[in-house]
């Protein structure tokens, strides 16, 4: 697991977790507690189906803006934002926001997802409160069609 951490001056007050769905340790990272899921995969464009981004991550500029030139995807970054903060103003102090984001494999999308969102709830907080990532797929192995 790979994890990025936007620090602030208070304690982290959401994480977002990038899964790939497809994997079998995927349901157990569904967590309990005060949790949002995201599914984008029928919303934004797959970059695996891409041969020059099938081994890049969301962390990648050109597979970020691959995924993210679907035409609501902006607007999918920015209500799943807008939920992580409401849930989070209504979260007693030292309560984690959990928010998954799913795809296929885990690498991609839901990568590229993750990272705008926990940037956008960050800014929104005025950087006051940290807001982790935890990349739990993005290093796994590609996924096959029948896997």
């Amino acid at each position: 697991m790979q994890i990025t951490r936007l620090d602030g001056p208070r304690p982290a007050a959401a994480v977002i977790s990038p899964i790939g769905a497809r994997h079998p340790d995927a349901v157990q990272l569904v967590t309990d507690g005060l949790f949002l899921f995201l599914d984008p995969r029928r919303a934004l464009h797959n970059p695996a189906r891409d041969p020059a981004l099938l081994h890049g991550t969301g962390l990648n500029d050109a597979v970020r803006e691959h995924a993210l030139a679907a035409p609501h995807a902006l607007d999918l970054i920015n209500r799943a934002a807008a939920q992580v903060l409401a849930l989070a103003e209504r979260t007693p102090p030292g309560r984690l926001v959990r928010l998954t984001v799913a795809c296929r494999g885990g690498r991609h999308r839901s990568v590229a997802v993750a990272e705008e969102v926990a940037r956008r709830a960050w800014e929104a907080w005025g950087g006051a409160y940290a807001v982790e990532v935890e990349r739990h797929h993005i290093d796994h192995p590609l996924l096959t069609a029948s896997a």
